[in-house]
C-alpha cells in the first residue's frame, strides 16, 4: 500500500517520550507471552468454490521442518529433512518458512484499482477491449488484440518481431527448451488446459519424487488456495509458446529441495519462480536456499526469480541503545518503528546479522498499537549451541483497523551492535530502506533476480515503487534486469498482473527465446547476452542501477527477418468455474499464432499516491 498525503504519523508509543520507557507500557499492557492468538484464514483466492471444504487452515509460520527424512507425521518429506504441523518434543526444529508469491496488490493504493489486481477479490469486469489503433510511446503499440493474454509483455519487450523473423515456419519461440514455474498456488490449472502450451504437471510437495502430479481441484491447505503458478505459466505460454512446460508444486524450502533435485534430473533449463522464501539467511547469499541455488548452477539449471516488492516494507541498520533502557532507538527521538498496516492478520518480522553464529545475540520483538498496548510479541531464545537456535523474531497479530502501529526491538542478551533487518508483509514502513530488501533466492549471486517496471510506458518508466532494491546484505548487486508487470491474464484480469511475480516469468520467456535462437548456448550464456538486450539510463562504464539492474529487458531486432504469416485467435471454449475462468469465457484466450489487428494501446499508469510525510 502507499500512505496518502493527509495520512499523518502519529505520535505512539517510542516518540519523543511522554512516558517512562517502552518497558513501562509493556507492563501496563499486561502481557504475558505465551501461545500466538488462533489466525484467521487468507481471503479466498479468485476461482475458489465457494463450498470448498476440507481445507486445513494452518498459519504458515506453525509448520516446522526437522533435519530427520521420513518422520511418520511428516507432511512433506526430502532426502534430508521433513516438515510436521507441530514441535516435535524430542529433537530440534526450526519454523519452515512457505515460499510467498510476489504479485502486489494495486487496490490498496488507489480505489480505483480495487478488485483487478489481487487474487482475493471476487469481483471482477467481464467485458474486455479490444485496443483502438493508436500509435505513441515506444513499447506501447502491439501488433494485435487488447484482449489478448500477457499482450503488454509482447510489446514492451519487442517479442512479436523474433516471433515473426524465422525462415520456413520456425522461429525462436522457445522451442527446444525446457521451463519449470516453481509455485505454492495452483487452483483450477486443470480447467483452463488451453490457456497454456502442453504441460506437466509435479507435487514437490507431495512426494519427493515430484512424479506425483498436482491436484489442482483440491488443495489441502489454506495457502494454497490461489492461482498465482497459473497466471505465470499463462505468461510464458504466450510470450515463449515453443517451450516444453512443467508446472511444479513448492510450498517450503523441503519442497523446494525436491524441486531442485528433480529440475537437475529431468534436464530442465529454466526455472521461473516468482516467490521469496524469508528468514532462513541474511540476504548475503547463504543459507540452505542459496545451498540449493548452488545446486542448480552447479546441475546447469537456470533460476530466474523475483527481486520481491519490499522496497517500502524494509528497514535495515545496526541495534543502538545510547540511553541503555535495552531498547533499540530506530531514530534518534524514536524507539519505535511506525509501519502503517492493514486490518486483519499482519506479520512483521526480523534477523539479525548471527547466522553464522546463532546464539551471540538475543534479541525480542513487539507490536505495539498507537496507546502502547501490546498486540503482538515474539521472545524466542536464541542460545548458542541449541540445534534449532535461528536469529529470526516473527510477529503476527490481528490489527483491528487500517492504521499506524509500532515495532520494537528489546536487547534480552549479547552483543550491543548487531545488524538488523526489518520486513513488514503488508503496509509501508515510515522512513523506511529499500537497500537490502531483495530476499531468498533473489540474493544469490548465480541467479538471475528480476525486478519490475510498469509496462505502460515501459520504455521510459522507472521502476516500480514497490520492487526490492539492492544491493544485497552481502554486497552483491541486484537485481540482475527489469521486466514489465501489469500484465494481462486470465487470472488477475486485464492489466492487473502487478509485481516482481508477473516481471519474472517475462524474464523467463525471454531467456527462452534467446536460447532457441541460437541453438547449441546454455541457459547461463543466454541470461548474459539478455543483458545486451535492455533499455538502460545508463552509461556502460556506471555500475548498476540499484532497482533496474542492467535494465529493462526488451529484446534488440532479431537478425532474421521474416513473416510468419497472421491469424486470427479463435474465441475460448466455454469452460467451468468462477471468477478465475470468466475472462476466458469472454473471449480472453492467450496468443497461440503471430495475429493481425489494429494496435493495442496499453492503459495509462495511475497516479502513485503520495508519500509519507
Amino acid at each position: 500500500m502507499r500512505a496518502t498525503a493527509d495520512r499523518t504519523v502519529p505520535q505512539g508509543p517510542g516518540s519523543p517520550r511522554p512516558w517512562t520507557g517502552l518497558a513501562c507500557a509493556l507492563a501496563l499492557a499486561g502481557f504475558s507471552g505465551g501461545a500466538r492468538a488462533a489466525g484467521t484464514p487468507p481471503a479466498a483466492a479468485s476461482g475458489i468454490p465457494a463450498a470448498a471444504s476440507g481445507i486445513d487452515d494452518v498459519d504458515p509460520w506453525s509448520l516446522v521442518r526437522v533435519d530427520v527424512p521420513d518422520l511418520p507425521d511428516a507432511i512433506c518429506t526430502s532426502e534430508t529433512g521433513s516438515v510436521l504441523l507441530e514441535p516435535p518434543l524430542d529433537l530440534p526444529w526450526r519454523v519452515e518458512e512457505l515460499g510467498v508469491p510476489q504479485v502486489y496488490d494495486l487496490s490498496a493504493d488507489d480505489p480505483a484499482m480495487a478488485g483487478s489486481s489481487t487474487e482475493s477479490s471476487t469481483e471482477s469486469s467481464t467485458e474486455s477491449s479490444t485496443g483502438a489503433s493508436s500509435t505513441g510511446e515506444e513499447g506501447d503499440a502491439l501488433e494485435g488484440v487488447g484482449n489478448q493474454v500477457a499482450w503488454e509483455g509482447e510489446a514492451a519487450m519487442h517479442v512479436a518481431a523474433w516471433h515473426d523473423a524465422g525462415f520456413d515456419g520456425s522461429y525462436p519461440d522457445g522451442s527446444g527448451v525446457k521451463v519449470a514455474v516453481f509455485d505454492i498456488q495452483w487452483w483450477g490449472t486443470e480447467l483452463v488446459p488451453d490457456e497454456l502450451v502442453e504441460f506437466r504437471t509435479h507435487d514437490c510437495f507431495a512426494h519427493r519424487s515430484c512424479e506425483v502430479p498436482i491436484d489442482t481441484l483440491n488443495p489441502r491447505f489454506s495457502w494454497e488456495l490461489g492461482s498465482h503458478g497459473l497466471a505465470c505459466a499463462q505468461i510464458i505460454s504466450d510470450l515463449a509458446p515453443g517451450v516444453e512446460l512443467h508446472l511444479v508444486k513448492v510450498a517450503g524450502v523441503t519442497s523446494l529441495e525436491n524441486a531442485v533435485d528433480w529440475a537437475i534430473r529431468e534436464g530442465i533449463d529454466v526455472v521461473s519462480m516468482s516467490m521469496s522464501f524469508f528468514n532462513n539467511s541474511f540476504y548475503d547469499g547463504g543459507g540452505p536456499v542459496s545451498a540449493l541455488m548452488d545446486r542448480l548452477e552447479a546441475g546447469g539449471v537456470l533460476m530466474v526469480t523475483s527481486a520481491g516488492n519490499y522496497a517500502d516494507q524494509h528497514w535495515r541498520g545496526r541495534f543502538s541503545d545510547r540511553d541503555g533502557d535495552g531498547f533499540h532507538e530506530f531514530f534518534s527521538d524514536r524507539v519505535t518503528l511506525p509501519i502503517y498496516m492493514h486490518a486483519g492478520v499482519q506479520r512483521v518480522q526480523m534477523i539479525w546479522d548471527d547466522f553464522d553464529a546463532c546464539g551471540r545475540t538475543d534479541l525480542d520483538a513487539w507490536l505495539l498499537d498507537g496507546d502502547g498496548d501490546v498486540l503482538g510479541h515474539s521472545a524466542r531464545r536464541q542460545v548458542a549451541g541449541d540445534g534449532g537456535c535461528t536469529p529470526v523474531e516473527r510477529v503476527r497479530a490481528e490489527l483491528p483497523a487500517d492504521g499506524w502501529y509500532y515495532f520494537a526491538v528489546e536487547r534480552h542478551a549479547g552483543r550491543p551492535d548487531a545488524e538488523l533487518d526489518v520486513l513488514t508483509r503488508d503496509g509501508e514502513v515510515w522512513h523506511g530502506i529499500a537497500a537490502g530488501s531483495v530476499t531468498d533466492p533473489g540474493a544469490h549471486p548465480a541467479v538471475l533476480t528480476v525486478g519490475a517496471v510498469r509496462a505502460a510506458g515501459y520504455a521510459t518508466n522507472g521502476p516500480e515503487f514497490f520492487s526490492s532494491v539492492g544491493p544485497t546484505n552481502g554486497g552483491v548487486d541486484k537485481p540482475d534486469v527489469a521486466g514489465p508487470d501489469g500484465i494481462s491474464t486470465t487470472v488477475y484480469g486485464p492489466s492487473g498482473f502487478y509485481g516482481t511475480s508477473a516481471a519474472t516469468p517475462s524474464v523467463a520467456a525471454a531467456v527462452a527465446i534467446i536460447m532457441s535462437s541460437e541453438p547449441g548456448i546454455d541457459a547461463f550464456e543466454a541470461a548474459a547476452r539478455l543483458r545486451g538486450h535492455v533499455l538502460s539510463d545508463r552509461n556502460g562504464w556506471q555500475s548498476a542501477d540499484p532497482a533496474l539492474g542492467a535494465g529493462r529487458v526488451r529484446l534488440t531486432s532479431p537478425v532474421a527477418a521474416a513473416s510468419a504469416g497472421c491469424a486470427t485467435a479463435t474465441p475460448a471454449p466455454a469452460a467451468p468455474g468462477r471468477w478465475l475462468l470468466l475472462l476466458v469465457a469472454a473471449g480472453w484466450r492467450r496468443r497461440r499464432t503471430p495475429a493481425c489487428g489494429p494496435a493495442g494501446r496499453l492503459p495509462a499508469a495511475p497516479t502513485r499516491p503520495g508519500a509519507l510525510p
